[in-house]
């Protein structure tokens, strides 16, 4: 197997045509069976690999195109309008957040990684939205078959229900209530996920404005937080209210890579990982 066929993989198992902006094969190679997979991959890990005789490095987390993986925080947009938010509401809630990648991503050293593994001669890609689409697929369906049996599914229910996920199981986070009664009914759930980072205050109030009730997240800073429970307390505003979730992020990576690592290995490649959560073979 070549990089190019572990990437076909992760892109025909999340329905992409292209590879996105934030995913890439940096150094191509073949003939490849032993495979070190990292959520997180720096030149420490390339070392390691190569001390430990595998084949290619696969990352999940870009590492070396920042300057140009902002573009798929544009998603975000498709994901609301899916979900009732009118396009120009949608465009509006990115605006900020998408301004400030775009920015980060002109100050940060997009060549270290990647020129590392260049002259240590490993194989080395990443790939990320299509994989965060899988574990987006992952959390509706589950969420999706709780309020099926239970209608009126509390907040604590739907955490529940993500946290009883084997990857969750084997995590020391918490899938928790941020913001919301735990007690109180979860009613219309949207998961936010896929679109390259998560949409902070501004995304999860559009939700909230255009009928749903709780949002899903798999990571939010603290200054986004509370960003979101002002605007969700403040009643002079007249906001309406929202709930929010987060998966934490380690966890909320794991549901999407899991399946993919899952099909790398039914064709019959090692696949070792650094990381507890992610499930090792049987």
């Amino acid at each position: 197997m070549d990089t190019d066929e572990l990437m076909r993989i992760a892109l025909d198992l999340a329905g992409f045509e292209g590879i996105p902006e934030d995913s890439a094969v940096y150094v191509p190679g073949d003939g490849i069976r032993r495979v070190l997979f990292g959520l997180d991959v720096e030149t420490a890990e390339l070392l390691m690999a190569q001390q430990m005789g595998y084949d290619a490095v696969i990352a999940h987390h870009p590492v070396g195109i920042s300057h140009r993986a902002w573009r798929v925080f544009e998603r975000h947009v498709d994901l609301m309008v899916e979900a009732g938010v009118p396009a120009a509401a949608a465009r509006k809630a990115i605006g900020p957040k998408l301004e400030s990648l775009r920015v980060r991503g002109q100050a940060q050293n997009y060549e270290q990684v990647r020129m590392a593994a260049r002259r240590l001669g490993v194989p080395l890609l990443n790939i990320h939205c299509p994989l965060d689409e899988l574990g987006r697929r992952v959390m509706p369906g589950t969420v999706d078959e709780l309020l099926r049996r239970e209608p009126g599914a509390s907040l604590a229910g739907v955490a529940g229900a993500l946290a009883a996920l084997p990857a969750a199981q084997r995590a020391e986070t918490e899938v928790a209530v941020r913001l919301g009664q735990p007690a109180a009914p979860a009613g219309r759930v949207v998961v936010a996920h896929g679109a390259f980072t998560n949409g902070g205050a501004a995304v999860a109030r559009a939700y909230y404005e255009h009928g749903v009730d709780t949002v899903i997240y798999i990571h939010i800073s603290s200054a986004e937080l509370q960003r979101l429970r002002a605007s969700c307390t403040d009643s002079s505003a007249g906001q309406r209210q929202g709930q929010l979730i987060v998966t934490s992020h380690v966890v909320g990576d794991a549901f999407g890579i899991e399946p993919y690592i899952h099909a790398l290995r039914e064709r019959g490649l090692q696949v070792d990982v650094l990381s507890e959560v992610l499930a090792e073979p049987a």
